[in-house]
C-alpha cells in the first residue's frame, strides 16, 4: 500500500501559523476546562467570585454549577478553531495526488 505521506505533506505547505493558532487556542480551551473543573468541583465547598480575594464569597452549588457550565462553554467554543484546523488538514492529506510518473523500460 503505497499512500506517499511524504508527497501529500509536501503539498500542504508551510503549516507553521496553523500550529501556533491551534496551540493558543488549545491553551485556551484547556484553561477554561480547568476552571470549569475547579468551579465544579471546589476544594473548600466555596469559591471567590472576583479577583484575587476582593470578590463576594459563593457557596451555593447550583450557582457554582451553573458557573462552571458557562466556562466549560467557552472552553468547547475555543476548542472548534483546533478541530476546523485538523479537520482541514485531514481533508488536504485526502485528496488524491496525481498518478506517479511510469518511467519507459
Amino acid at each position: 500500500m503505497n499512500l506517499r505521506l511524504a508527497e501529500r505533506w509536501k503539498r500542504m505547505g508551510n503549516r507553521g501559523p496553523d500550529v501556533g493558532v491551534m496551540l493558543l487556542f488549545a491553551l485556551l480551551a484547556g484553561l477554561f476546562l480547568w476552571g470549569a473543573h475547579a468551579m465544579a468541583y471546589p476544594e473548600h465547598g466555596c469559591v471567590r467570585m472576583g479577583k484575587g480575594n476582593s470578590g463576594p464569597l459563593q457557596c451555593s452549588p447550583r450557582q457554582l454549577l451553573d458557573n462552571a457550565r458557562w466556562l466549560l462553554l467557552l472552553g468547547v467554543l475555543a476548542a472548534l478553531p483546533v478541530v476546523y484546523i485538523v479537520w482541514g488538514w485531514i481533508l488536504a492529506m485526502a485528496r488524491p495526488l496525481p498518478p506517479e510518473k511510469q518511467w519507459p523500460e
